[in-house]
């Protein structure tokens, strides 16, 4: 059995990525990370470094609007899965590949148009990360095609390719463990659920996730944490 579980890495809602994963009892846990910035979590948690590059400030700023930390929810989820004694998965690409491949493919124009919108970036507020959201809610894949129009490199390195990994990722942990809930970005739901389509995976939406009823705080897990990367 195959669990998609939609988040968004701004919002508060590590309580109830906990408690969605306790309710399902997986055996394994995949998170959409890589080593890299999985170990860049867990340092932060200890007040060993803070984030770096212009994306990761840019999540943390806006996450800080929402009164958490960039990441929290992989954290969570990564909590529970020790709680529950389930085996933890890291399933993304390594993020500093992705980048150099946008950076390789992109063209002057697709260039031009991102430092446009990154100049812009440090003006965004939580309202506007709202009414963004509730868009990808109402329109769905019609708004992932029109991020593509704009940005088709960004669209086909940070989403397609992405999916077709971590879609295969998850399929052997299947094979392998039989239950597998994965804690995946939103955006990437539908198009990994397109791919494994016939697993028939079941599907919470980050508006589902928000939604979720807490009925009771759990106490914080000191566990360490053991991971491993499908090769």
């Amino acid at each position: 059995m195959i669990i998609l579980v939609g988040v968004g890495h701004v919002f508060d809602i590590s309580g109830q990525i906990r408690q969605i994963i306790q309710h399902h009892v997986p055996v394994a846990v995949a998170l959409e990370l890589d080593r890299n910035r999985f170990m860049g979590l867990q340092a932060r948690e200890r007040g060993e470094a803070k984030p770096t590059g212009f994306a990761a400030r840019f999540q943390e700023r806006i996450a800080s609007q929402f009164g958490v930390r960039a990441g929290d929810e992989m954290l969570a989820a990564a909590k529970a899965a020790v709680e529950i004694n389930a085996k933890l998965m890291l399933i993304d690409m390594d993020m500093n590949w992705i980048m150099t491949e946008i950076r390789r493919r992109m063209s002057l124009k697709e260039k031009v148009k991102m430092f446009l919108a990154l100049f812009a970036t440090p003006f965004v507020r939580k309202k506007t990360v709202e009414r963004e959201l509730k868009r990808f809610e109402e329109e769905g894949e019609d708004y992932i095609s029109q991020i593509g129009e704009e940005f088709p490199t960004i669209k086909l390195v940070l989403l397609d390719e992405r999916n077709k990994y971590m879609a295969k990722a998850i399929r052997e942990i299947e094979r392998q463990f039989g239950t597998v809930l994965a804690v995946i970005g939103d955006g990437h739901v539908h198009g990994i659920a397109e791919i494994l389509k016939d697993c028939e995976p079941k599907i919470i939406r980050l508006a589902d996730v928000r939604e979720w009823k807490i009925e009771e705080k759990t106490g914080e897990s000191g566990a360490s944490f053991s991971f491993n990367i499908p090769g």
